[in-house]
Formats: C-alpha cells, sequence, structure tokens
C-alpha cells in the first residue's frame, strides 16, 4: 500500500512541474529578405536550454517556465536579439546583418585561431557539411572543386588508392605533398582522418601562411578542424548510414570485328592421337584459333566455328568441341562487378558551462569493382576539453584509425590493366575465364596457352589469377593523440603545453599461390613503423592600447621522427605448396632492414599589431636546428611578414561592404632526406656466411643544406551588397633556391654521382575565387555558389654543373626511357618545368610526313627523336561548388576542370599496336576495310612525300602503319583538358512540424548522392584524364603525365540518411 501513496504521490509532482513548463516555438526569417535562417542559436536566456532552428528558420524549445524568461537568438554575421516570451507558445523573430561580425574566425598555423580579415596571406576554408557532401571518405578527394588553387593527383577509383594534392601546383623539382595538421597534431597519413569528425578545413596556400612549420611549410598546409562538444548543454547524438554503389564508368573504345591473332588466317587442327589427348579427337580437320598471340589481328569474328583456347583446356565445358568464333563487345566491362560501400557513423556531443565532449565512431566497409579485392576501415575520435579553474585549461584528444585492404592491386604495364587494353583478344568470354581460371585439380588456365599441347601462358596469365592467386594484404593502425594543458599566468598572458604523437604501424602481406606467368609461387611480408612524437611549449599575450592591439606568442618545439620498418620474402619459390611464411623460402630468404631516427628543435615567435582594426601587420620566425644536417651548420632561421589594410573602414561606398588588399614576405625550407647528408654503408646479401657492406656511389656535398623559397605575395578581398558577393584575387612569385640534384660525376672521383644544391627556379601564379549568395528570398529559395580558377607556372632557371637537363623520374635525360619506348617529361634549363619530349613524325617545311623509300620499310614514317611534344602543366585549374535549396529540399554538386596540359597515353599506344580499339578498324580514304591487303585495295598510307620531295602514296598492311607509330610519342600525346562532376547530393530536410512528433528526432534528412556522376567534357574517349595519375612516387611527386594500364574510372551512387537527437 506503501508503494502505490508513493507512486502516486511522484506522478502528482510530476505533473505539477510538468505544468509549470511549456514549449514555444517559432521561425527566425532575414530581416533583410524575409528568407528563413537555418542554424540559428536559440538560447533560453540565463540557462544552457537552447536549440538550432532547422532548414526553414524554424525551431521549438521545451522547458519554459510558467513565468516566462528572454530568449536569445545569435548567429555569426547576424545582429543578436534578446526577446521577452511573456505568455506566448509562438515566438517569431527577423534578424538583420551586423556588419561588426562578418569577418570568419579561421585556424592558422600551429593551431592560432585567427579573423581572416586581419591576416596578409590567402587562406580558404571549407566547412565540414561541405566537405561531407557526397559522402567521400577520403580528405583529398572531398576539397576538389572547392578551393582556389588545390589539384588532385589521383589514380583510379576501381582501386584503393590515396589520391595526393597540390596546393599551388608544383613548387620547384623536388615537389612533396602538403602538411596535414588536425587540432595541432602533424598528420603523417590523411588517410587516417574520419570525416565524420571535422568541423572545417583551412587550406593555407602559401609559405606565406605556413611560415610557422619552418622546412615544413613550402607546398602548404592543410589544417582541420575536429569537432567539439554537442548542442547546448543536453546530450546530441548524429547518426548517419550512406550505402552507394559503384561501377565502372569508361573504358576504351575497342573493335569488335577481329579476333585474336596476328594475321586473318586460322590453323587446321590435326588430330594425332600419339599426342593428343583422346578428347581432342572431334576437333580434327577444324580452324582454331591462334590464342598464343597476344594480339586482335586475327581472322574476322563472323560467328564460324572455332576451336579455342578451352576447346584444349581439359575440364571445360567447350573441352574438345568448337565454338562460334563472335565478338564480345562488354568482355572487359564484364570483368568489374558492382562495388558496395557502407559508410555508418555515430557521433555523440555534451557541453558544459566548462567542458566539452566529442566522440565519433566510424565504420565503412567496401567492396571493390573486382572480385577479391574489399577494404574495412574503423575510425575512433575523442575530444574532450574542460576549464578546471578560472585560470586552468585542459584538452585530451585521440583520433585512432584501424583499415584492412585485401587486393590492392597496382596500376602500370604487366597489370591487369595492360592485360585488357595493351595485350588481350577480343573474342574471349569473360564469363569462362571466370569459372574456369583454377580447375578442381589446381590446375592454373589461361587464354593465352603456347599450344595445343602445352597449356603454359605464353605471355598472359587468366586475369582472374590475378586477383585471386596472386593478391596483397595490408593492414595499417593509425594513432594521433594530444594533451594540452592552458594556464593563465596573468590577464592577457597565459602558458601552454602540448604533447603531441603521430605513429603508424603497417603490416603488409603478398602472395603468388604458385608458378604462374608472372613469376614464381611467393610470399612477402613487411612491417613499417613510424612515429613522430613533438613536445610544444608557448607563452602567448594580447594586450590593448587606446586605438593599438597587440598579439604576441612564442615558444619552442621538440620533435622527434623515428621509423623502423622490416622486410622478408622467398626466393626461388615455396618448398611447401600453399604455406605462406617466408621460412617456408625454396632458396635463401631474402630479408632487409631499415631504421633512422632524427631530431628538429625549433623555436618560433608571433607578433601582430592593428590599428583600429583596420591597419594589420605581423612578423613570425622559426629558427630549426635539424639533426639530419651536419653539426655545425645544422640551424636556419624562416622569417615572415605580411600586412593588410581593409579599406572599407575609411571609405564609403554604399555597394561595398568589405575591402581589403593585402601583402606578404616569407622564407622557408625544403626537408631534407635523412641521412642525404651523411653517407651510410648499404648492407648487402651476406656472402660465404659474411657480412657484406659497401661505399655507396653517390658523393655527399659537405656544405649540403636545406632547399630555401622566397615567396612574395599580394591579394585583394571584397564584399559586395552586404556581402552576399565576395571575391578574392591572390597573386604570387617564389624564388626557390638550392633545391638537390645527384649530378653525374666520372667515375675517376670514387663515385657515379654527387648530391649537391644545385637547382634553382620560380614558381608564379594567380587565383581568383568568386562567391556568395546571388538569390536569397522569402518564398525559401537560396543559392549559393562558388568559382574558382588558378594558374601556376613554373620555370627552370639553372640546374648547375653543367646538367641541361634531367627526367622528372630522376633518371638523367638520354639514359632511361618508360620501358623502352620513347617520351620524358623533363626539368631542363632555361624552360617551364615538366617539357615533354619524345619521337615525332618527321615532315618537310610544308607539313607533309616524309616517308621511306626503302624497300623494307617502304612507306613507313621518318622520326626525329628528343622533339618537344607537350607538357604536364595545365594552363589553368578551378571548380564550382553549388548548393539551391528550396524550402525543404536542397541541390548540391561540385564541377572541377583542367585546362590545357597532356598526357601521354600508354594504353592507347599499345591497344593500337595489338590491333585491340576501335581506331584499328574501319574503311580506308578508298572506302575498303583497312585490315584488307593492300593488294586487295585495303591498308592505309601516311601519304606525305619521300626524302627528295616526291609525293608518296604508298597504302601498307593495317597492323604494319599501327605497329610503325608504336613509340612516335606524338602520336599518343592528348590534351589533358577536363570538366567533371565531381559531387552531387539531391536531399530533402524533414520540417520540424513533422520531428516535433517524435519528441527525440532534433533533425533528419535523406539524400541521393553521387561520386564522379559525370565527365562532362573531355578531349580523349575512353579516358579520364582527371585520374591518370597512378599510385607511384613518380606520379605524386612529378605529375599525372603518363597513362599506362591504368585501371577505369569509377562512379557511385547511394543513398545518404541523417539524423539528429
Amino acid at each position: 500500500m506503501k508503494k502505490i501513496v508513493l507512486m502516486y504521490f511522484l506522478l502528482a509532482l510530476v505533473s505539477n512541474v510538468w505544468a509549470q513548463e511549456r514549449t514555444v516555438s517559432g521561425r527566425v526569417t532575414s530581416a533583410d529578405d524575409g528568407s528563413p535562417l537555418p542554424g540559428v542559436n536559440v538560447l533560453l536566456k540565463g540557462t544552457a536550454n537552447g536549440t538550432a532552428t532547422d532548414a526553414n528558420g524554424n525551431y521549438r524549445l521545451s522547458g519554459i517556465p510558467a513565468t516566462g524568461g528572454a530568449l536569445v537568438f545569435s548567429f555569426i554575421g547576424l545582429q543578436t536579439s534578446e526577446v521577452q516570451i511573456g505568455d506566448r507558445t509562438t515566438v517569431d523573430v527577423a534578424l538583420s546583418l551586423d556588419v561588426t561580425q562578418l569577418s570568419e574566425v579561421v585556424v592558422t598555423a600551429l593551431n592560432i585561431e585567427r579573423d581572416k580579415a586581419s591576416l596578409g596571406y590567402a587562406t580558404q576554408q571549407v566547412s565540414g557539411d561541405n566537405i561531407r557532401l557526397a559522402r567521400e571518405q577520403n580528405i583529398n578527394t572531398a576539397i576538389a572543386g572547392k578551393i582556389a588553387g588545390v589539384q588532385i593527383v589521383s589514380g583510379s577509383g576501381a582501386k584503393f588508392g590515396a589520391p595526393a594534392i597540390r596546393i599551388r601546383g608544383i613548387r620547384g623539382v623536388n615537389a612533396q605533398d602538403p602538411l596535414y595538421v588536425l587540432d595541432g597534431i602533424i598528420i603523417n597519413d590523411p588517410t587516417s582522418i574520419n570525416m565524420d569528425n571535422i568541423q572545417s578545413i583551412n587550406v593555407l596556400k602559401g609559405a606565406n601562411a605556413a611560415a610557422l612549420y619552418g622546412n615544413r611549410a613550402r607546398d602548404g598546409v592543410v589544417v582541420l578542424t575536429s569537432k567539439s562538444g554537442g548542442r547546448g548543454d543536453q546530450i546530441s547524438i548524429d547518426v548517419n548510414q550512406t550505402t552507394t554503389m559503384e561501377r565502372v564508368y569508361i573504358l576504351p573504345k575497342y573493335q569488335n570485328e577481329y579476333g585474336g591473332g596476328y594475321d586473318q588466317d586460322f590453323d587446321i587442327f590435326t588430330y594425332n592421337p600419339a599426342i593428343h589427348a583422346p578428347g581432342l579427337a572431334g576437333l580434327n580437320g577444324m580452324p582454331y584459333a591462334y590464342f598464343s598471340a597476344d594480339e586482335s589481328w586475327g581472322p574476322r569474328m563472323d560467328g564460324r566455328m572455332v576451336a579455342q583456347w578451352d576447346s584444349f583446356t581439359p575440364g571445360t565445358a567447350n573441352y574438345g568441341q568448337a565454338h562460334p568464333w563472335s565478338p564480345q563487345p562488354d568482355n572487359i566491362r564484364d570483368f568489374f562487378r558492382t562495388g558496395v560501400m557502407n559508410n555508418t557513423g555515430l557521433t555523440i556531443g555534451k557541453s558544459g558551462e566548462k567542458y566539452s565532449l566529442n566522440t565519433t565512431i566510424t565504420r565503412s566497409a567496401r567492396t571493390g569493382v573486382m572480385e577479391n579485392t574489399d577494404q574495412d576501415k574503423l575510425f575512433l575520435n575523442i575530444n574532450f576539453r574542460a576549464k578546471l579553474t578560472e585560470k586552468l585549461e585542459v584538452q585530451a584528444f585521440a583520433n585512432y584509425s584501424d583499415s584492412y585492404t585485401k587486393g590492392n592491386l597496382f596500376e602500370g604495364y604487366n597489370s591487369i590493366g595492360s592485360n585488357f587494353n595493351q595485350w588481350y583478344q577480343r573474342q574471349l568470354n569473360t564469363a569462362d575465364l571466370r569459372k574456369y581460371w583454377k580447375m578442381p585439380d589446381g590446375r592454373y588456365t589461361s587464354w593465352n596457352i603456347s599450344s595445343p599441347t602445352n597449356a603454359t601462358p605464353l605471355y598472359w596469365d587468366n586475369p582472374y589469377t590475378y586477383l585471386y592467386a596472386a593478391y596483397s594484404e595490408w593492414n595499417r593502425d593509425v594513432l594521433n593523440s594530444k594533451f594540452a594543458v592552458t594556464y593563465e599566468i596573468l590577464p592577457k598572458l597565459k602558458a601552454s603545453v602540448d604533447l603531441m604523437r603521430s605513429s603508424r604501424n603497417e603490416v603488409f602481406y603478398d602472395r603468388r599461390d604458385a608458378d604462374l606467368k608472372i613469376g614464381p609461387a611467393f610470399f612477402r611480408t613487411y612491417s613499417d613503423k613510424r612515429v613522430e612524437d613533438n613536445i610544444q611549449g608557448m607563452l602567448s599575450y594580447e594586450k590593448q592600447f587606446g586605438d593599438f592591439s597587440l598579439v604576441a606568442f612564442g615558444g619552442i618545439i621538440y620533435r622527434t621522427n623515428t621509423r623502423d620498418y622490416i622486410n622478408a620474402q622467398t626466393s626461388g619459390g615455396l618448398a611447401i605448396p600453399d604455406l605462406y611464411n617466408v621460412s617456408n623460402s625454396s632458396d635463401v630468404i631474402l630479408p632487409s632492414n631499415y631504421l633512422e631516427k632524427y631530431k628538429v628543435n625549433s623555436y618560433f615567435g608571433s607578433v601582430s599589431v592593428d590599428w583600429k582594426r583596420i591597419v594589420f601587420l605581423d612578423a613570425t620566425f622559426r629558427t630549426e636546428h635539424d639533426s639530419r644536417l651536419r653539426n655545425g651548420d645544422n640551424a636556419y632561421l624562416y622569417p615572415s611578414i605580411s600586412t593588410s589594410f581593409v579599406f572599407s573602414e575609411v571609405t564609403d561606398l554604399p555597394w561595398m561592404s568589405f575591402g581589403k588588399v593585402r601583402a606578404s614576405y616569407a622564407k622557408v625550407g625544403n626537408q631534407i632526406g635523412v641521412y642525404s647528408a651523411s653517407p651510410t654503408y648499404a648492407l648487402g646479401t651476406a656472402f660465404a656466411g659474411n657480412p657484406v657492406t659497401g661505399v655507396p656511389n653517390s658523393l655527399v656535398d659537405p656544405n649540403l643544406k636545406p632547399a630555401t623559397t622566397g615567396s612574395y605575395e599580394v591579394g585583394l578581398e571584397l564584399g559586395f551588397l552586404d556581402n552576399r558577393i565576395n571575391a578574392e584575387l591572390s597573386y604570387y612569385y617564389q624564388d626557390n633556391k638550392g633545391e638537390l640534384l645527384n649530378v653525374p660525376i666520372p667515375s675517376a672521383s670514387g663515385g657515379s654521382s654527387f648530391l649537391t644544391n644545385s637547382i634553382n627556379s620560380y614558381t608564379k601564379g594567380f587565383e581568383l575565387s568568386i562567391g556568395g549568395t546571388p538569390i536569397k528570398n522569402a518564398r525559401g529559395l537560396t543559392w549559393d555558389v562558388n568559382f574558382n580558377i588558378a594558374k601556376n607556372y613554373v620555370h627552370i632557371v639553372e640546374l648547375g654543373y653543367g646538367v641541361n637537363s634531367f627526367a622528372l623520374n630522376n633518371a638523367f635525360r638520354g639514359t632511361s626511357t618508360l620501358g623502352g619506348w620513347d617520351g620524358q617529361a623533363l626539368a631542363r634549363r632555361d624552360s617551364e618545368w615538366g617539357v615533354i619530349v619524345g619521337r615525332k613524325l618527321r615532315r618537310d617545311e610544308n607539313g607533309n610526313v616524309i616517308v621511306s623509300s626503302a624497300a623494307s620499310t617502304l612507306g613507313l614514317p621518318l622520326t626525329d627523336a628528343n622533339q618537344d611534344i607537350g607538357k604536364v602543366l595545365p594552363d589553368f585549374t578551378g571548380g564550382m561548388f553549388n548548393r539551391l535549396t528550396y524550402k525543404n529540399f536542397e541541390m548540391a554538386f561540385t564541377i572541377d576542370y583542367q585546362i590545357g596540359g597532356n598526357f601521354m597515353s600508354i594504353t592507347r599506344m599499345f591497344g593500337a599496336y595489338a590491333g585491340l580499339t576501335s581506331e584499328t578498324v574501319g574503311n580506308n580514304d578508298k572506302g575498303n576495310p583497312m585490315r584488307d591487303d593492300p593488294s586487295e585495295g585495303g591498308g592505309l598510307t601516311f601519304g606525305g612525300v619521300f626524302a627528295d620531295g616526291t609525293p608518296a602514296n604508298v597504302y601498307i598492311a593495317a597492323d604494319r602503319y599501327w605497329k610503325s607509330l608504336f613509340g612516335v610519342s606524338e602520336q599518343w600525346i592528348y590534351d589533358a583538358t577536363f570538366v567533371k562532376m565531381r559531387e552531387l547530393r539531391i536531399g530533402y530536410n524533414f520540417p520540424s512540424s513533422i520531428l516535433s512528433k517524435t519528441r527525440f528526432v532534433k533533425g533528419a534528412s535523406v539524400a541521393l548522392v553521387a561520386n564522379n556522376p559525370f565527365l562532362l567534357y573531355s578531349k580523349v574517349d575512353g579516358i579520364d584524364p582527371s585520374e591518370i595519375g597512378g599510385d607511384t612516387v613518380e606520379a605524386r611527386n612529378n605529375g599525372s603525365w603518363v597513362e599506362s594500364g591504368n585501371l577505369p574510372g569509377t562512379r557511385s551512387l547511394g543513398i545518404d540518411i541523417r539524423l539528429k537527437f
């Protein structure tokens, strides 16, 4: 009975309390045009009870006392409004612009927050929501097209590659990736960044902006800020689920008229019981395919019955039987499946008056577009801040990622891409290749068998063998952590200490199940552990002196980097089949071990002064003592100075709401490789049980030092119509001095090369960004847009020591070509960086091709080597971001483009050589099939003239025509111009009128998302110029100019669901 009475008492008490509280709702609009304002903070004054408006400007806030109170409405750039509630349940508010708040706060070098209006250098910030537009999982791909001067270097989406970005293009000869910084922590692996946890990204484009990072600043910095806390003092929960399907969308244009072989005649099979299996008797007298050829210059595919590779392969359905000689138009596309990615994210946040906590966990599971390829990633992020006393604050941050990748195939020659597009046969049936790649008795099969009695592949294994019998597995764990303490010593004087670690542990396994054409059975494993520790101590001070204000800080950073790499692999095959362990090596195990450690101690400082928030002057310095350099000459100073003038504060132009000019100068360095200045002995394979070592062939300049870059930058920033329209223009010039080069030297000197500071170059360019909100009306229609364009030019001034040019793969001109054919991108003295040279058709003064008159080469073109045929650098790069919202609907997309530049397609060259691609079929200028014999009206002609000027009109066989162009680089150079839609989002945000009925859901949206939905424009068929970067170090560091066996581009389409609680 007592329990019943107590229960009724509690119910009465709760009912009484509930009756004393009520809910207030309303709509917040713009006082300017009446349009709804999303994201406005609504707070019950004097409490932590608050919410934010939805996409339609609506809000709903419970817990309002019966006595009323006041609601405070606030948003950056708008005047804060305080409204008494009284006895109302509906409170609508119109907010006006606050021009004093229009400057955005951005995170700059060393995680310092600054007012963008005060900066004397170029930066550009993108919000986390715009980065997560289409749920792209890679940070570099996600910012493509959104920031002026940022260009992506990417390979095919068919693999799990990691694209790179270039900020302001290639900067000198020895280009590097930009520096990535997350909440002040140096991030050595950008793929470990959880996109769900990013609040904003700010790109420090030039050395001027990044000078406080010293010798890591030259190639720009990507500063990332993570989420912190929740919405108000309540626990906020964000759930996100994205499921997308991925398909190959672009392939070369193949011919479907002629099958495999070297000529158009079939051989006839003659059964011989002495050498042939009984099952082949039924093929006696049948034509059979030239399956040992890896080209498609064979007979016309007319459906006749022909014995093919599987007719001679026991265990297949066609064994001992002929089947139709017919084209397979989709045999390459059918090799690729539909990949699926599921991305699930959960973010929990909580904020109080003196603390904030944010935790994000994300799981991304992806199956690739090729069988037996998949990737699984797990991210965990924790960010905790607390104000322990009025003077003491602490922060603890951890960013962890664990990834597993299976079957991440490489791109390039001798890969799956080259199998399909460079050496193949057009009648091959993909379903049969998949079904019979490995027989139940353990035999591996191939379409490229040597002969009817020899099933050994002559050149190529079955493509499915690459997937299932020769694949890799890769585990990577990354932990980025930070613990920071800030103490206010005196008013305006603070001290802070940050302890930061970035660690990466990578384990790799590579296997080959059996002795295949690509090599014997094989197993390799390596472990690669990298750690970077930073201890940073800093003092900061700020003070107002009348119309002047001062902000200054300085400190020290102790940095330690270590790497421990161990590799071991089998040789001579596996002693026991299917046992993948290096101890199972048939021959001597091949081990290697690499250990590096170095330290950099830095001292830095910054002083910022402004007058009335109109004129700003900044000066910074960083001095670095680097153990990678020789003692006594290992300290270098990197200064910067910048100024800006907000002239709109002293002018009265009603149409201009903001105007600023800025200028800056900085000097920064370029990192030198560990042990580059101090050569080490190289360990070799033991001989007769004794260790072997040797003196390196490369000698080192005793005065070796880091390269330096002096960077000059000016800019103009404008805002119009109450900052509805904004524009920003920057021009920069960088003087690069003393980049490293291995100069060849006479062998009598005791070495083959000499490492020294000898390369001088300069970089110049401009960036223009125009954006704003051209449309925003009371009917709920809003259009946000940003357009950007940039140009970057690099000129090699001097290479030094008599060197005129060298190939950008670091081989000297004339000693290295791309696998034996002619074509190189050069760094050449007194020339633009990345000039492509190669072989061209020889022409007379009238442009006529000069052909051979020799009997053995009659009608074939003469060529000249070492000719300029193109350039790597584009003329312009840029992009455009658009977001259209109408009431609860939204559509957003990103355009990425490049104008100019060239690339060389090895795939197209080989494809024509092997008779695979569409240009090798069709009619000639006589109206006859080009593959017919020239004596019957077929063939092709170069026309042109003989060397003596006599007109030539010699027709040669089609295969000879196309093969004569192999190695003539000029014929395979293409314009790299493209326009591409990178991302697309079409969604619906559920209104609060629906969500309020649930009482728990604060926000919900559903959207159709797509990545790479459209290649809108390209000057070359069958290749996406934006995805020719590959995944090699050369491609990342020296630009994208060679497409060689690249896998096809992919696009993805899916559903994105977001819920907020």
